[in-house]
């Protein structure tokens, strides 16, 4: 059996869409079927969509929202939380370069800077 998931975003709604056919039907037919199932679409197995905002504050939500990105196959969802007093302030969500941005604990002059890394689409929202 094949199974492919994608998740499109529009106007703020997402949508999944999972395609499930039997082993016995040939994927080059997919093509004529439709236009929208076309090869970018069955090609970006290994890449994660991720949410993307640059300031989201607590009970409010982000306030620079950017969307989505893209993770290419060796990066990862992230999501940056800066805490000050024990109190989460405010965080940072996207894409990252490489696995180095990951898991990171770091103390700037009485503020804690966390960064958490995920692997599953939208696992930083």
């Amino acid at each position: 059996m094949y199974t492919h998931t994608h998740i499109y975003k529009v106007r703020n709604h997402y949508f999944i869409v999972l395609i499930s056919l039997p082993s016995s039907f040939s994927l080059s037919y997919l093509s004529l079927l439709s236009p929208y199932f076309s090869a970018p679409i069955l090609g970006d197995v290994g890449g994660v969509i991720c949410r993307a905002c640059n300031l989201a504050i607590p009970f409010h939500g982000c306030l620079l929202d950017l969307g989505t990105c893209q993770a290419k196959p060796a990066q990862y969802c992230k999501k940056v939380v800066h805490i000050k007093g024990g109190i989460e302030w405010y965080s940072v969500k996207g894409c990252t370069k490489n696995i180095t941005e990951c898991f990171k604990r770091t103390i700037k002059r009485r503020e804690l800077v966390s960064t958490h890394c995920c692997r599953r689409p939208l696992c930083n929202f």
